[in-house]
């Protein structure tokens, strides 16, 4: 009789272990908090290219947006409301009531399937359309509009009123467009509010299950984020060690790395694989990305082979990854080894100027014991904190002096030409911006 009660106390011991061990692991996350007193986003950065590019971000994952979830966000110099109607789309819209100013994303409601409600007077908002509408049949709602003839000075207009009509009728607030992706929402944010010039790639990762995510907040302009994409010499001097417990003349790591614009003439035949094994790998992501033309003048592809090397003598091929740069702040980062696949989706958020919140999500094989995806989650955010510290203290460099003879130069420089491309009307968007911070 004892030794059944021991047997079952070790096997709920066993099961309690096991459904903690579960939770903790499952989706395994390391989120950095902002900092509320930061100094770092106000150092002098020297002259910039404007601060928020045109193209697709990165909105939430979205597991994180249940139906009837309300949210907001500051992006892109944008205070935008966020949320997943009833009819389980998802909806986002400029966060301010043209009624009286209330920031819809903070105590709004979902109403009529894909409305949001006004926390302060109950004006709904259809999330398609921008309307203000007055039912479920979303009836447009008539109103006055009314302005200060100079809300500055306060001063009567010929009429001796404070506030003069200038117009009735409907009235709309702005809608965003976005896209649900592979367990990932994003929004297009255009400074012009040209529509979309390309598509993101709903990849095939069936096979891949998420595992894990980080959150880091970077103080830099948003380019140099990305740029590390192109940038082939610093893996030599950031990135060569394993671990901290391990001297680096024990076992370090050496990377060889190549990058091109797949609009390039020559992209097959400088970024195919010479081995085999990764050649084949390799064709099944360009099988997917390639045929996205719309995609391809704005897209980077970068080929990353990673050596472990023992001694300073004993080198072996440990993993190889394609990485897909698509517009100015979406990366997707295939990993393979012998022994499994992670994909690495990189996500820059501009919160402010020069404050990036960096969202780094793992997709790992379904067989993979959770602590190993959580243990390649720390393996890659622990390189990434090398790059944040310097990020974080350096300036942008306006002028570069390249060294035209070397292949990682020209790489550098190719690249600066390519990401150009997304600042149009950014700088007069930006002179535009509302100077009202929340």
């Amino acid at each position: 009789m004892t030794i059944l009660s021991t047997e079952i106390i070790l096997t709920l011991i066993a099961l309690i272990l096991y459904y903690l061990y579960y939770r903790k692991f499952k989706f395994f996350t390391i989120v950095e908090k902002l900092e509320q007193h930061n100094i770092r986003n106000k150092l002098p950065r020297g002259k910039c290219p404007p601060s928020y590019p045109n193209g697709w971000y990165r909105l939430c994952r979205s597991g994180e947006l249940k139906q009837g979830d309300v949210k907001e966000i500051k992006l892109c110099g944008r205070h935008i409301a966020y949320y997943r109607g009833t009819d389980k789309n998802v909806y986002a819209v400029a966060a301010y009531c043209p009624h009286m100013g209330a920031n819809l994303g903070i105590g709004g409601q979902v109403k009529f399937r894909s409305c949001i409600e006004c926390p302060f007077h109950g004006w709904a908002f259809d999330g398609k359309s921008g309307l203000c509408v007055n039912s479920d049949k979303l009836d447009p709602k008539i109103v006055q509009t009314y302005c200060y003839p100079d809300i500055e000075k306060v001063t009567k207009n010929q009429k001796g009123e404070y506030l003069q009509k200038i117009s009735e009728g409907e009235v709309k607030i702005k809608t965003y467009l976005v896209k649900e992706l592979k367990g990932i929402v994003y929004i297009w944010l255009h400074n012009k509010e040209s529509k979309p010039w390309y598509d993101l790639v709903s990849e095939q990762s069936e096979h891949l299950t998420l595992r894990a995510e980080s959150v880091n907040y970077v103080n830099c302009h948003i380019q140099e984020i990305p740029e590390n994409g192109a940038d082939m010499k610093h893996f030599d001097y950031i990135h060569y060690s394993a671990m901290d417990i391990i001297p680096s003349w024990i076992l370090q790591l050496k990377w060889e790395m190549r990058t091109k614009n797949a609009k390039d003439s020559d992209f097959l035949e400088k970024m195919t694989h010479p081995t085999e094994k990764c050649r084949i790998y390799q064709k099944t992501l360009f099988d997917q990305y390639l045929v996205n033309k719309e995609l391809i003048p704005y897209m980077n592809v970068l080929l990353l082979d990673g050596y472990v090397i023992f001694f300073n003598k004993y080198k072996f091929h440990a993993v190889w990854a394609t990485g897909f740069q698509m517009g100015p702040a979406t990366v997707a980062l295939y990993v393979k080894s012998a022994l499994f696949e992670v994909l690495f989706k990189q996500a820059i958020q501009p919160v402010e100027k020069f404050t990036q919140k960096v969202y780094h999500t793992v997709f790992t094989n379904g067989y993979l014991p959770y602590w190993l995806s959580a243990y390649l989650l720390h393996a890659e955010l622990r390189q990434v904190i090398f790059d944040v510290k310097l990020w974080n203290a350096k300036i942008f460099s306006e002028t570069l002096r390249y060294n035209m003879k070397t292949y990682a130069d020209q790489a550098l420089l190719n690249w600066r030409q390519w990401y150009s491309q997304f600042y149009e009307g950014s700088a007069e968007f930006e002179k535009n911006l509302d100077i009202l911070e929340w």
